[in-house]
């Protein structure tokens, strides 16, 4: 009895003692994570003229960024985007980019999303009558780039409170602008 006791009790410190002294990765928020140029995007069939994506924190992420979406649509061959970052309570500040990409293809048949353009919007709350940032908002419509195309639009999203980042890289598929 003594013996079984014993043994219990040293299995139970070394499990203690491997869990305590696991090695823990961690990294810096990098928004560049969250929208790689080769992250896969659909083609979508040339009726449809819009795409949208929206992201939203799950109970096993984030603290204040609630969600955020980005839409791309096609606005007789101009680019409409729109773009909204929902906090679940006031922030310090957001900062949303938004890349174009253009679907290429190459001699051989292969194609790649190759970045295009980039827009970038700096949002803070000491800007605000009230002091208070608990959401945001970009729309605006692209001229002049080439007809006949699929574009698609990804996103890097952060927000900072009291020092701490959150963020998310919404990406739309791609439709054809003509």
């Amino acid at each position: 009895m003594y013996l079984r006791k014993l043994l219990g009790s040293a299995v139970f410190t070394v499990g203690i003692l491997l869990v305590t002294n696991s090695v823990v990765f961690a990294s810096n928020f990098n928004p560049l994570d969250y929208t790689s140029i080769t992250f896969e995007s659909e083609l979508l069939l040339p009726e449809i003229e819009e795409s949208q994506d929206y992201v939203r924190a799950t109970a096993r992420r984030g603290v204040f960024f609630a969600g955020a979406d980005l839409s791309i649509t096609n606005n007789d061959g101009d680019i409409d985007v729109a773009g909204h970052a929902y906090m679940s309570e006031p922030v310090d500040e957001i900062y949303m980019t938004i890349y174009l990409d253009r679907y290429v293809v190459d001699e051989e048949g292969d194609g790649d999303w190759v970045h295009v353009d980039m827009f970038e919007f700096e949002f803070y709350a000491e800007d605000y009558p009230d002091g208070e940032l608990t959401s945001e908002s970009v729309e605006f419509t692209l001229t002049g780039y080439p007809k006949g195309e699929y574009y698609r639009l990804r996103g890097a999203y952060a927000a900072v409170k009291d020092g701490v980042i959150e963020g998310f890289g919404p990406s739309t598929d791609g439709i054809l602008i003509e």
